[in-house]
């Protein structure tokens, strides 16, 4: 099982959900080095999902595992922010 399952929706055509995207690929590579499950959700292709979801601005990212749920919504380019809000503990170099 992955340390960590997440999810972050997005609307594909916006260039800050695409950044979004690129820095949290960037985040999980360097942190959580392939130990973590990334699905991306398109809101525009997914609106069922989204709505289930409680999705309410974009981009939003959930941590699904570890538990407790957490959400992290807006852009998601300053990585400390994403860091720290996802949990993750960076070791000490």
């Amino acid at each position: 099982m992955a340390n960590y399952k997440l999810q972050l929706f997005v609307n594909k055509n916006s260039p800050i959900s695409v950044g979004a995207i690129e820095n949290l690929h960037n985040i999980c590579k360097k942190y959580v080095k392939g130990e973590y499950e990334l699905e991306v959700i398109d809101v525009m292709d997914d609106p069922e999902m989204a709505e289930e979801a409680g999705i309410l601005a974009i981009p939003t990212l959930i941590r699904k595992w570890p538990q407790p749920e957490i959400r992290l919504i807006g852009a998601l380019t300053f990585q400390s922010r994403v860091i720290s809000g996802l949990g993750i503990i960076i070791p000490e170099e």
